[in-house]
């Protein structure tokens, strides 16, 4: 019995993860995490002391995009929220969010995100890729990560991604997690273009 009561909380947890993903979506505008859309403005879920009081803030090159990284009251499957925007923007329009949860472990996480990867490659009908490589935070080298990518119609992205962090970067809080991440094509050509 606990078995099987383990196997349901399991199914029913994936299914939480992915409950926003829409199975006719063609636009990464109709997909949510908790909520959130890429394309809403942020302030329609964070004041502006949310975002100036967020766990941490980065300008990526060249200084047209921000993200925010911050836990998110309304959450009810990832520990943290991070939004993309443009810095001039005072709109706040969302160009990238994720939603990410830690882990102590990273085989856990490699093991969630194939059961995830599962669900979506069914979910999608279409096959993802598989990248892997060094993290462009670390300029050692020693913090990696593993992907699996979906293109979808106009070259939007969904990805499943499990970062590991090295040791000098998690002792700076810097954690394994997992991250589901919504990108807009604007931002995804701006990180390929940059990084």
């Amino acid at each position: 019995m606990k078995h099987i009561k383990t196997f349901f909380l399991k199914k029913f947890f994936l299914f939480i993860i992915l409950i926003s993903f829409n199975v006719f979506a063609n636009d990464i505008s109709d997909f949510e995490i908790e909520g959130i859309s890429v394309g809403d403005s942020a302030l329609d879920f964070f004041s502006n002391k949310d975002l100036k009081n967020a766990y941490d803030i980065h300008d990526y090159k060249t200084g047209e995009f921000r993200y925010y990284f911050l836990p998110y009251k309304n959450s009810k499957t990832y520990e943290y929220i991070q939004i993309t925007v443009k810095t001039k923007d005072k709109d706040f329009k969302i160009y990238g969010l994720q939603g990410h949860i830690f882990y102590n472990n990273i085989e856990k996480c490699h093991n969630k995100m194939k059961s995830i990867k599962n669900d979506l490659d069914n979910l999608f009908n279409i096959k993802s890729i598989e990248d892997k490589g060094s993290h462009y935070i670390d300029p050692s080298g020693d913090s990696t990560y593993l992907r699996n990518i979906y293109y979808l119609d106009g070259d939007d992205v969904v990805e499943i991604v499990c970062y590991d962090m090295s040791k000098s970067l998690e002792e700076k809080g810097k954690t394994d997690r997992l991250a589901i991440n919504l990108t807009k094509r604007e931002f995804k050509d701006f990180i390929n273009n940059n990084y």
